[in-house]
This record gives structure tokens, sequence and C-alpha cells, in this order.
């Protein structure tokens, strides 16, 4: 019996050093690859766990809510897509470029020409594209301090802050105007290319306008206590603003002489310590009533919706949305009807009725903010690095700087 069991032992031996195995170089491939998707899976889970921190300190959180899924980060295929109902985010076409500082804000005067603001704790840096974000040109701020970012007709125009208000403009990012240090003059007509922009911080700030090198209140501040200003003219022309009435309650008020008359439109019957904002495409007026920004998430709370179809002449019923805890910024209105937002989670939803109830799109990148700019949306904090810009809300192109 052991002579059998040898020989049938010696037999295996024969056999198994008779097949053939993979080089050793495919073996530290697959090994590497195998790491590679740890480390991904690993960046995944701290991104995630990043947003399930930041939920927790809202207060609206909705039961049973959850991270949204792991997806691949970009640096696992250049090129490679993410698309959930008609949403596509297209990733980077090469490693994105180190900016300094962080990114602070985003312009697009058009899918190709657009303006970064970066900036730390003092100085800041603008980087201008005109490929739509392939690649970056970076300067200094000719001006002091972390200014605001304000599209124009042609360039953008920094900021900064009080009680200066310095300011300089550019069309190219390279070369800058002299930078203008005169505070904010008497109210005064802007031309139709002016942009909005609030003179303080919160709730309250004076309503001002930003016209070539002019910086100066609007001929009349709207008769409600200001919280949100519109970066865009509305398709017929409007100013929009939105926060509170005189009695506490969630409006809108909106200029359609260039802030020689407002109109105001308030929703009732909701906290008193709300506020309205808007998004517009053509007649289309989306309203989302949130409460205070909360300063941890950096989101707000969502409470209502409601939408106007005639300019804002009228608007239908308002929706409460006790079922939608939070949003990142501001309502995508997509071509198709729909209405997106991101959540303070990192969900992306949608609704296909005005509001009234959402879904959420599963597959796509976490985002924890979207920005209306002039030439379409900015998403930041995606995958909590990566910053995005669309031209009509339903294509997304990743920006090749962080």
């Amino acid at each position: 019996m052991p002579d059998r069991m040898e020989t049938r032992l010696r037999a295996e031996r024969d056999r198994l050093d008779g097949i053939e195995q993979p080089p050793l170089a495919v073996i530290a491939a697959r090994a590497a690859a195998l790491r590679r998707r740890r480390r991904a899976a690993a960046a995944g889970v701290a991104a995630l766990a990043a947003l399930a921190i930041a939920g927790t300190a809202l207060t609206a959180k909705r039961a049973g809510d959850s991270p949204p899924p792991v997806v691949a980060a970009s640096a696992a295929g250049p090129g490679q897509t993410w698309s959930a109902e008609g949403i596509t985010i297209d990733g980077l076409p090469e490693a994105p470029r180190d900016l300094p500082g962080s990114i602070r804000a985003a312009e697009f005067l058009d899918a190709d020409r657009g303006f970064l603001l970066t900036a730390d704790c003092c100085r800041a840096w603008v980087s201008a594209t005109t490929d739509g974000g392939r690649t970056f040109r970076t300067l200094p701020s000719p001006i002091a301090g972390v200014p605001t970012l304000v599209a124009g007709p042609g360039g953008v125009t920094i900021v900064g802050p009080a009680p200066a208000y310095q300011r300089a403009s550019t069309v190219d990012g390279e070369h800058w105007g002299a930078p203008v240090a005169t505070p904010p003059g008497p109210p005064a007509a802007p031309s139709g290319t002016a942009r909005l922009l609030p003179l303080g911080d919160g709730c309250g700030a004076t309503t001002a306008a930003v016209d070539g090198d002019t910086l100066a209140p609007v001929p009349a501040q709207p008769p409600i206590t200001a919280c949100w200003w519109s970066p865009v003219r509305a398709g017929d022309g409007a100013w929009w603003v939105g926060g509170r009435d005189a009695d506490g309650r969630p409006a809108l008020a909106v200029s359609r002489d260039a802030g020689a008359t407002w109109a105001v439109h308030a929703f009732p019957g909701l906290p008193a310590n709300a506020y309205a904002r808007a998004a517009t495409l053509g007649r289309t007026v989306f309203v989302t009533v949130v409460s205070p920004p909360d300063a941890t998430a950096g989101t707000d709370h969502l409470l209502a919706v409601a939408q106007s179809v005639d300019g804002g002449a009228t608007f239908g019923p308002v929706h409460p949305t006790a079922g939608q805890a939070t949003i990142g910024g501001d309502a995508v209105l997509l071509l198709d009807g729909r209405v997106l937002i991101v959540d303070g989670y990192g969900h992306w939803l949608v609704s296909e009725n005005g509001g009234a109830s959402w879904h959420r799109l599963e597959g796509l990148h976490p985002t924890l903010r979207i920005a209306r700019t002039q030439a379409g949306y900015v998403a930041y904090q995606m995958f909590s690095v990566y910053t995005a810009f669309s031209v009509d809300g339903s294509t997304w192109q990743k920006i090749n700087a962080q």
C-alpha cells in the first residue's frame, strides 16, 4: 500500500510540473492592478466617509438615507464616462493639473473660454482656459486678498473685499486692466451687460452691479431682505433676487428695468427663517425655498419648491419637500423639462414633475454643489476633489485642474 501511495503522489507531482505557469511579468502586472483597485476603493470609501460625516451635521436627514455608491475614480481611466438617465459625466482626458490654492469659483463665458479663481488663506490666482478646461494658464491675482469672481460680456472682473472693493478686469486672464480701488459710488443705472453681486455677506447685503469699471448699488434696492442674487440675467433680461419680504415670508423680487423698479412674490406658510432663490430657463422660473446655509456642511435645507411657466407673472402650488433634506447650490433646469439638483450627501436627484417628487440617479460621481455661470453650470467637489462644467446640465466635462 505505501508503495502504491508513493507512486500516485509521484505521478501527481509530475503532472503539476507539466502545467505551464504564467510568466513572472504577468503575475506582477496582475498584482499591481489589484493594488490599484484596492487603493481606488479605499479612496472612494474615504471620500464617502467624509460625505457621511458632513451629513451628520444636518438636522433634516432623511430616514434610511445612505451614501451614494462607490464609483471608480477618474485616475482609473482617462476619458471614462459615467451616465444615468440622460446625465453624462465625461472623465479627464489626462491627469489633472495641480493649481495653487484650492478652487473657490469658476466662470465660463462659453463652452471653451473659462476662468478659475483659486486661493489659500490670503492670496488668490486666476487661471484661464480657451479649450473648455483641458489646459490652463495661471497668474497671481492683481489685487490683494481673496476676491469675488464676476463674469462680464467678454471676460471677468475680480472684486476685492470691503472697504475699498478693489477690482480689475481681464478678457484672457493674462492682460489685466489697471486695478481700481475706489469704493462703490452712488446708485447708478447699469447697462444691459452689468452683473449683480452683494456688497457684504449674508442676508441683508446691499444689491449692487458691476458694469465695466463701475461698481455701484442698483437704482432702487429690492423691497425684500436679500439673501441670494442671480449671477445671470434671465432669458427675458430680468434680474432675480431672493430673500424674505417685510413680513418675514420667503420671497422673490424681479426687476425688468435694470433695477429701477421691483415686483415681489411671496410664498406664505413656511418657516420664518426660510428664504427663496430661483433658477430660470426661457419662461420657466423654478423656486427653491431653503433655510439659512448650514455652515458645517455648506448646504441649504430644502423646504419647498414652486414653479412659474410665464416668466414669473404667476406661480403654481408650493410643494413641500420634507422627504428631500438638503440642496447643494443651484437647481438646474434641463432642456427636456426635468429639474436636476444635488444634495448634501452627494446624490444627484431629478424631478419630472416640477419638483413635486424626486428620485435618485445612481452611478454618478458624488457631487456637493452646483452653481449657475454665465454660459452654463459648474459642479464643485465632485468625488471630493474634481470640478466639472456643463453648458446644458446634461453633459458634464471634468476640468483638468484641482
